[in-house]
C-alpha cells in the first residue's frame, strides 16, 4: 500500500469562552466516534486557513474568523497515513451549528474540560498548548468587538 502525507487544518473556534468540539460519525475509519475540533484536508492549490474556512463551513456550518497559528502536530494513524495538523486560533460570531453527516454531535467546553473531552490522539498536543489555548480564550471577548 502506498504512503500518504496528509495535511489538515483544524480550527481551536472560540465562542463567548467556550470551545467548540464535534464527533466523528461512527463509520469514520480515521477515528469513530472521537471529539475532535472542526476542520479537515489541505487540498491542492489551498492555503491552510481557506481549507479550514471551508471545512468549517461545511462541517458547522459556522463563518470563522481565523487568527494565528495554535500549534503544528503530526501523528500516524495508521503505518501508511501520516497526517500533519496546522491548528489554527478562530472566533465565531454564533454559537449555532448545523452539523455535516462527517460527525454526529457537537459540543463547547470550558478550557478546564478540553482535556477530558478531546480524543487521545491530539490529547499530547493540546496539553502541550494549553496555556496557549487558555489565554486565547480568555483574550477572544475583547476579539469579539473589534
Amino acid at each position: 500500500m502506498e504512503k500518504r502525507f496528509v495535511p489538515a487544518a483544524k480550527g481551536i473556534v472560540v465562542h463567548r469562552g467556550r470551545i467548540l468540539l464535534v464527533k466523528r460519525s461512527l463509520d469514520d475509519i480515521s477515528g469513530p466516534g472521537d471529539w475532535e475540533f472542526p476542520g479537515g484536508k489541505v487540498e491542492f492549490g489551498e492555503t491552510p486557513e481557506n481549507a479550514l474556512k471551508r471545512e468549517i463551513s461545511e462541517e458547522t456550518g459556522l463563518d470563522v474568523r481565523v487568527y494565528d497559528t495554535a500549534y503544528i502536530g503530526t501523528y500516524f494513524p495508521d503505518e501508511f497515513r501520516q497526517l500533519v495538523i496546522i491548528s489554527y486560533f478562530c472566533t465565531s460570531p454564533t454559537d449555532s451549528i448545523i452539523l455535516s453527516n462527517e460527525h454526529i454531535d457537537y459540543k463547547w467546553v470550558l478550557v478546564d474540560k478540553l482535556l477530558e473531552n478531546i480524543c487521545d490522539n491530539i490529547r499530547p498536543i493540546v496539553a502541550e498548548n494549553i496555556e496557549r489555548i487558555r489565554y486565547f480564550t480568555e483574550a477572544e471577548k475583547n476579539l469579539q468587538r473589534i
